[in-house]
């Protein structure tokens, strides 16, 4: 019989108990690690399981895309990572901690929320400890190229790269419009981009971008529509409601997941996901309900 799972959500670099992160399932072997060492301006990713205390995980990154550093950490790990789109540019990182949580925590610096799996198995505390799978969400697309680590965290040992050379201080031209433009690319890759850089990079109350976001909800491509949906509810807040309560019934795991990472205290649709299919949804869900009835109950 599977074992049951329980759902630990916690906010990246933050220390209150709550909050989140995820979807298309990364494949371990899809991305090895590649623990040789090389040159300095050659692409590195080296994942180290090692049995000394507070080590135990050891992450070093340089020059690679970020779907190869999470292929490398799940084949090296045996954790499955999924996610739906993720920040762009190329990694450069040294985490060190004693759980892939932290590592991963570390590697991201605040550009996606993260949701922890575990498995809860009778009465072993190893077992019941065991990550079963990470989910990564709502990745902030957008600003440098080059993404390099400068996470502080108990447990966690970083090091950021050197700043990419020739950084420009000036402000970023508006690329609002370009934008809303790749939203109706031909190639789910650039229509996600475009949904999930309109977070940081679209024009504030610009009612072209609502239009292209909402327009992206309907995407025939999962990865799209659940991109669009964390982007409208972050940049939306309660208006992005009613999107919220359609995407519950999405087919697609990932886009209920962000749906319900984003009801805030909207106890109708976590009731609803309390009956979704998929384990993940249902026990955030029911976490996500635990405050709601607390505050209930003290009034």
């Amino acid at each position: 019989m599977a074992a049951a799972l329980r759902v630990l959500i916690m906010p990246i670099f933050s220390y209150a108990r709550f909050q989140i992160v995820c979807s298309l399932l990364l494949m371990p072997h899809l991305a090895p690690a590649a623990g040789n060492i090389s040159k300095s301006d050659q692409q590195k990713i080296s994942v180290v399981l090692t049995k000394d205390k507070g080590v135990e995980l050891q992450l070093e990154i340089r020059q690679a895309p970020m779907a190869q550093v999470l292929g490398a950490i799940a084949d090296k790990t045996g954790v499955p990572i999924n996610y739906t789109v993720l920040p762009d540019g190329l990694v450069n990182a040294t985490c060190v901690g004693t759980t892939v949580k932290q590592v991963m925590e570390c590697l991201f610096n605040n550009k996606a929320d993260l949701i922890f799996r575990y498995a809860e198995q009778s009465a072993n505390k190893e077992q019941q400890t065991q990550l079963a799978e990470v989910w990564v969400l709502g990745a902030r697309i957008g600003g440098d190229q080059a993404s390099s680590s400068g996470c502080s965290m108990p447990g966690v040992q970083t090091q950021s790269a050197p700043a990419a050379a020739n950084a420009q201080s000036e402000p970023a031209p508006d690329e609002t419009d370009d934008l809303v433009k790749m939203t109706a690319s031909k190639v789910p890759a650039k229509r996600a981009e475009a949904v999930g850089r309109l977070l940081a990079e679209g024009r504030k109350n610009d009612p072209s971008v609502r239009e292209a976001l909402e327009a992206a909800l309907s995407d025939k491509d999962a990865k799209v529509r659940a991109q669009a949906l964390s982007t409208l509810a972050h940049r939306e807040g309660a208006g992005a409601a009613a999107a919220l309560r359609e995407a519950i019934h999405d087919n697609d795991v990932s886009v209920r997941l962000t749906a319900v990472d984003n009801a805030g205290g909207d106890p109708g649709l976590l009731q609803q996901a309390l009956t979704d299919e998929n384990a993940s949804v249902r026990e955030l869900a029911a976490l996500r309900l635990r405050p709601i009835a607390k505050l209930g109950s003290a009034q």
